[in-house]
């Protein structure tokens, strides 16, 4: 098996780019692999058009792209499987996405009719009139003690519903479209010195749904739309992570043909007290002088109230103890542990007394170890 390209190498793009100028990128060259375009290489067009939307695919994907920059191909591999590459899903992922843009939708589009023919394989190319309503995407901030133990929430988004005067169909009155014969689509031909090309665009006058209407619905002004507020109830489970998504399908905007999603995306809110190490906590924890060398109870902060643990006598600073299953829970089950590092606090000031009993342990035969080299 040849091994894979890097994928920033593959769109031909620098590392930091942004979401647009991937987009860009993969449009440009998803162009130049156009079969019309390449008619005497169609099987090396059809190869470079899957690696370069096999890049897309990665880089586009805030999550894919996070693993990927991490731990390159095996690390997307990893977390969502190793069967590989597929552009029949590929397809239905990122269909939404282009074939709202009037240029390059249907290049898109066209392009796997011509190089992977899904009509004759089983697949049908989506009827324009059956749109997806589009996905809305929010962030949502979690407290350390929500991530560590699960939470419920309740939030508000604004989206697009039916309008119930027109039942979603943007007037009243249809009638056959007389620009596209009720199809939904039209036919175009250019021609470049490529060739020509022949691309299917949705009808402008009808908008895909092959009707016209003699009255344009006054409460959605003819989108067969309407915003409403509408409040999403969310059971959010215990060890997520900042950056990871939740997918809550049906639950975005309305479209002819289904639904889109919300997108959940959750944010860590900074503890006051608790640093998040994967499915740890720590935490440091000062103690006297006399507790360091004696030894002793002490009672330490937890993200579940206060728990003892005892400190042996001779305890260093920068010694760390470990309080069991008082971490996060993992999202496969189990829980991470409370890691507390113990500092030896020395006093900036003291009274007469404390310095006149520190004087005489000073006189005593106390010594300190020799000067050695770091550990590290």
């Amino acid at each position: 098996m040849a091994e894979k390209r890097d994928y920033y190498g593959v769109l031909g793009v620098p590392r930091n780019a942004s979401e647009e100028e991937i987009k860009r990128a993969y449009r440009k060259l998803a162009r130049q692999n156009h079969p019309d375009a390449n008619p005497s290489d169609r099987e090396g067009a059809r190869e470079r058009f899957k690696q370069v939307s096999e890049a897309y695919d990665v880089l586009s994907n805030p999550e894919k792209r996070r693993l990927y920059d991490q731990f390159g191909h095996e690390g997307v591999s990893r977390q969502y499987g190793p069967a590989g590459f597929n552009m029949n899903d590929f397809f239905r992922q990122h269909q939404s996405e282009f074939e709202t843009d009037s240029v390059f939708g249907d290049i898109f589009s066209s392009l796997f009719e011509s190089l992977f023919g899904f009509g004759s394989a089983g697949f049908t190319r989506a009827d324009p009139r059956r749109r997806v309503g589009g996905d809305i995407r929010i962030k949502i901030q979690l407290s350390l003690e929500e991530i560590a133990n699960g939470a419920r929430k309740r939030v508000q988004v604004s989206r697009y519903d039916r309008c119930e005067a027109c039942v979603g169909k943007g007037g009243h009155n249809p009638q056959t479209c007389s620009t596209c014969q009720g199809r939904g689509q039209v036919v175009t031909v250019s021609r470049s010195f490529f060739g020509s090309f022949q691309q299917r665009q949705t009808c402008p006058a009808c908008r895909g749904t092959g009707e016209t209407f003699k009255e344009t619905c006054k409460k959605c002004a003819g989108s067969g739309r309407v915003k409403k507020s509408h409040k999403i109830e969310l059971n959010i489970p215990a060890g997520v992570s900042e950056g990871q998504f939740m997918r809550l399908r049906g639950e975005g905007h309305w479209g002819p043909g289904d639904r889109g999603d919300v997108n959940i995306e959750f944010v860590e809110k900074p503890h006051n007290l608790f640093k998040r190490i994967g499915d740890d906590i720590m935490i440091e924890f000062p103690i006297s002088f006399t507790t360091a060398a004696l030894g002793g109870n002490v009672d330490v902060p937890t993200l579940n109230g206060k728990r003892k643990i005892k400190i042996q006598s001779g305890t260093q600073s920068g010694a760390v103890y470990r309080i069991r299953k008082q971490g996060i829970e993992h999202l496969n089950g189990g829980k991470g542990d409370e890691l507390v590092r113990i500092i030896v606090h020395t006093p900036k000031r003291l009274s007469t007394a404390q310095r006149k009993l520190l004087q005489e342990l000073a006189d005593k035969d106390y010594k300190v170890p020799n000067p050695r080299k770091p550990k590290r």
